[in-house]
């Protein structure tokens, strides 16, 4: 998973300037970042094959300054990860589809900006398919 991670979070950045975290962000972020979380690897059983194959979920919340930096932000991380296979040495992987869910841009009066009110946020959830290598 480490490796999943890692490739998604490379194509974050490239794709958009943005840093992109998994799990947690330290404690001033520079705006805009992207928070990436998955669990360690949910599996699922392939009742033909006998073997167990990747079915997690890939939440992507991506955070900016204002409301409109967030939709264009938004834009950019899904023209980024839709289409992209994500690496790993120990899954084949799918390639990402359109999120499945995504949530309204919000903001979080629990962390005041300087002058600039709070920050914004939207959340898209992705499927993340695999088969082992």
């Amino acid at each position: 998973m480490k490796a999943l991670v890692d490739s998604l979070k490379a194509r974050v950045k490239a794709a958009t300037g943005a840093t992109a975290y998994f799990v947690s962000v330290p404690e001033a972020p520079v705006y805009p970042y992207v928070l990436l979380w998955t669990s360690a690897g949910s599996l699922e059983q392939n009742t033909l094959g006998g073997d167990r194959d990747l079915a997690d979920r890939l939440g992507v919340m991506m955070v900016h300054n204002t409301a409109n930096n967030v939709l264009v932000l938004a834009g950019k991380v899904r023209a980024a990860l839709v289409g992209f296979t994500p690496v790993s040495g120990t899954w084949a992987m799918e390639y990402l589809r359109e999120p499945y869910d995504s949530r309204p841009v919000e903001y979080d009066r629990d962390v005041p900006l300087p002058g600039n009110g709070y920050p914004h946020y939207a959340v898209d959830m992705y499927h993340l398919y695999g088969t082992r290598v």
